[in-house]
């Protein structure tokens, strides 16, 4: 009879292992307005929810920057550790970035690290050596057009193959991951869209802004170089005219790091006279309030990933002119159909298709239907589930 007890015991304790929840830790640098941060707490709550997995996210900086808000469930660590330095300082700085995050893994022990972008990829993945601990690396952006300090992309070459598997969202960078740093576990996840679209704060309102008869043109998203707002206030020469009741929208940060950025685009806007049909109201938590307003919606990136807010505005309905860049656009619209692509840089070109739209409001309504199905074919659902049968297999590996 006892050893008929131990025998049952042996199989509860089995069982209650394998019921053990796997712990997840998602790493990057910070919870700022950006993209990739927004995958990045998607994914924590979809995750969470599932009540399969312990999910923590873990930042490189503190919480002072944290535009996001992360889900209940899910735990945070800021280790403060962001700030740039220079010379040999930079050099000591990221060693210690690698061993404190090192120590981290020690302490949490996490089944599987989610890394996204370069530079907290590479730390990951240094960071685990000798340590049996499955590492998901996950780009967010066009490699080669992104800038990073040199360090990070020649490190990048040797180590990104040690990851158990990348995670990209498109075609055409997966083939680059797979050319440069020889690594052929790549798949392709795009974005999700959550719909409806969730608000936060900060609210703005855009009836402080805009009259009841005034047509919106709306772009959104950080003030960097990437984002081609400077194209777009250039090409806005041609399609912004005095007497005309349509306005122009930037949304996005004007803090901080993009404080440079923000004061040329201001400057352009002052050159071309365009001050009363120019508005930048600062960053929205209510972006859909913003969506929903617009006729018509522009994205004038150099290069990107899978721009987010291309895909929220035609689950909108917004009308979209998006310049044909590396990478995303193309996965989204199909010129002509659901948006118009513009040839990448080319000022002229935009300003000839958004004052076709202004003046075309068959066409206007036409792509603005058609927009509204990548809330199907980028549904929640199914991009969170091809995440979970992902990291499934590898925490089986």
């Amino acid at each position: 009879m006892k050893n008929l007890e131990s025998v049952k015991k042996l199989k509860n304790l089995d069982l209650n292992n394998k019921n053990e929840k796997k712990t997840i830790l998602i790493f990057l640098g910070s919870l700022t307005g950006g993209g990739a941060e927004r995958v990045a707490v998607n994914l924590s709550k979809y995750l969470s929810g599932t009540g399969e997995y312990d999910v923590t996210v873990a930042t490189l900086s503190g919480t002072d920057r944290d535009f996001y808000v992360l889900d209940g469930n899910v735990k945070r660590v800021a280790m403060n550790l962001e700030g740039e330095t220079s010379g040999w300082g930079k050099f000591t700085a990221n060693i210690r970035r690698v061993v404190q995050f090192r120590k981290l893994l020690k302490v949490n022990k996490p089944d599987l690290v989610i890394s996204f972008m370069t530079r907290y990829s590479v730390i990951a993945l240094l960071s685990r050596i000798f340590l049996n601990i499955k590492i998901i690396v996950s780009e967010r952006n066009y490699p080669p057009l992104r800038e990073n300090h040199g360090m990070w992309e020649f490190i990048r070459k040797y180590v990104y193959k040690f990851a158990e598997i990348h995670v990209v969202q498109t075609q055409r960078i997966a083939e680059w991951i797979r050319e440069v740093t020889k690594s052929d576990n790549v798949i392709v996840i795009p974005n999700s869209i959550e719909w409806p679209i969730p608000a936060q704060a900060p609210y703005i309102n855009p009836e402080n802004f805009l009259g009841e008869k005034e047509n919106l043109i709306l772009a959104a998203g950080s003030f960097k170089p990437q984002k081609g707002f400077d194209m777009l206030i250039e090409a806005a020469r041609n399609f912004l005219r005095d007497g005309e009741r349509w306005k122009l929208v930037i949304l996005g940060d004007d803090k901080g790091e993009s404080d440079k950025v923000t004061q040329n685009i201001k400057d352009l806007i002052a050159n071309y006279g365009l001050e009363e049909h120019v508005i930048l109201p600062g960053r929205a938590g209510n972006i859909n309030d913003w969506y929903m307003r617009a006729e018509i919606f522009v994205l004038s990136s150099r290069f990107e990933g899978f721009p987010n807010v291309l895909l929220e505005a035609m689950a909108s309905g917004c009308a979209t002119v998006s310049f044909d860049c590396n990478t995303g656009p193309s996965e989204l619209i199909t010129h002509l159909e659901n948006g118009i692509l513009v040839p990448v840089c080319d000022t002229e070109a935009l300003a000839y298709h958004i004052n076709e739209l202004k003046k075309n409001d068959e066409l206007r309504s036409s792509l603005a239907k058609n927009a509204v199905t990548v809330r199907e074919r980028f549904s929640e659902s199914i991009i969170m589930n091809r995440w979970k049968k992902t990291i499934n297999e590898v925490l089986e590996l």
